[in-house]
């Protein structure tokens, strides 16, 4: 019976390596793994599910949800300081007094929770990133929905 050889060894131990990491990468690309509740369609790791009117709009990224401050999780909106950011805060003002749901991550800053959320279906921090110069914040993607 012949040995292998150490290289042999290694080589083999890489390819074992590199196939287990793009398994791992397909499974939470592709859904499997995810903390959806089944029943509810809501991620599990939310601390409160914040559900109602939005009564206000702040700026790009944060709305107020029956006059609750939430600053939407991994989104990044230019400041209203700026042209583009007054630019996105019109935009988002569209969805004022629309009924939104918004999934708590128990985070706070300054005065406002921290959250994913969306209106009539359609994740809030995506319709912004297409329709207007925010971006995803991938520091701040806690769940890991976008980076």
């Amino acid at each position: 019976m012949k040995r292998r050889s150490l290289l042999s060894n290694q080589k083999l131990l890489i390819l074992l390596l590199v196939i287990c990491l793009l398994t791992l990468s397909y499974v939470g690309r592709s859904g499997f793994g995810t903390k959806t509740d089944l029943k509810t369609g809501l991620d599990e790791r939310a601390v409160t599910v914040l559900r109602g009117v939005i009564t206000h709009v702040r700026d790009g990224d944060t709305l107020e949800i029956n006059e609750i401050p939430v600053r939407i999780s991994a989104l990044d909106c230019p400041e209203n300081t700026t042209s583009e950011g007054k630019r996105a805060t019109r935009f988002a003002k569209r969805f004022k007094d629309k009924q939104a749901i918004c999934e708590l991550t128990g985070a706070k800053t300054y005065d406002r929770e921290v959250g994913y959320c969306s209106i009539n279906d359609k994740d809030f921090a995506t319709i912004m990133v297409e329709n207007t110069s925010c971006t995803y914040w991938c520091k701040y993607d806690v769940w890991d929905r976008y980076c």
